[in-house]
C-alpha cells in the first residue's frame, strides 16, 4: 500500500511539472518575434510570379515560395509605387540601382520551395526575378502591405 501511495504521488508530481513547463513553453512561444502578421503563398514558373493572396497587413510576413518552373528563379521583393512592369531595365535585368530592394531570395532550383520572411512597412511593393530576361518575359507581381 505504501509503494502504491508513493507511485501515485510520483505520478501527480510529474503531471504537475510537465502542466507547468507546457504552460511556460506555450506563453514564451506566443511572445516571440517570430509570428508574421502574414502569410503569401508564391509561385514562380516560366515565366510569371503568383502571389496569394496580393494584400497583407504590414509587419513580418512570410513568402512560401514554390518554384514550379523547368529553370533556377529569383524573388526579389522591392517598395516602389511604380506598377510591376514599369521598373527600369539595363539590358535584360532590372536595374537595382535606384530602386528599394527589401529582401530576396536567390537561385531557387526548380521543384524546391522556399521560405522568405521581410519585415513590411505599409507601402506597394514589386516581386520580380531578375535573373537575365525573366522580368521582361512577365516574372513581376504587385503586393500592397496595409
Amino acid at each position: 500500500m505504501l509503494r502504491t501511495r508513493r507511485a501515485s504521488y510520483a505520478l501527480v508530481a510529474a503531471l504537475a511539472i510537465a502542466t507547468v513547463a507546457c504552460s511556460s513553453d506555450s506563453s514564451s512561444s506566443s511572445g516571440s518575434d517570430t509570428s508574421t502578421s502574414g502569410e503569401v503563398a508564391s509561385t514562380v514558373k516560366d515565366f510569371s510570379i503568383t502571389l496569394d493572396p496580393t494584400e497583407v497587413a504590414a509587419g513580418q510576413v512570410k513568402f512560401t515560395i514554390n518554384n514550379e518552373g523547368p529553370s533556377t528563379h529569383e524573388f526579389v521583393v522591392v517598395q516602389t509605387d511604380t506598377a510591376p512592369g514599369d521598373l527600369p531595365v539595363d539590358g535584360a535585368l532590372v536595374s537595382e540601382d535606384g530602386i528599394d530592394v527589401i529582401g530576396e531570395a536567390e537561385d531557387i532550383p526548380p521543384s524546391t520551395t522556399v521560405d522568405l520572411v521581410l519585415t513590411l512597412e505599409a507601402g506597394q511593393y514589386v516581386i520580380i526575378c531578375n535573373i537575365e530576361g525573366h522580368y521582361a518575359q512577365g516574372m513581376n507581381a504587385g503586393l500592397t502591405v496595409t
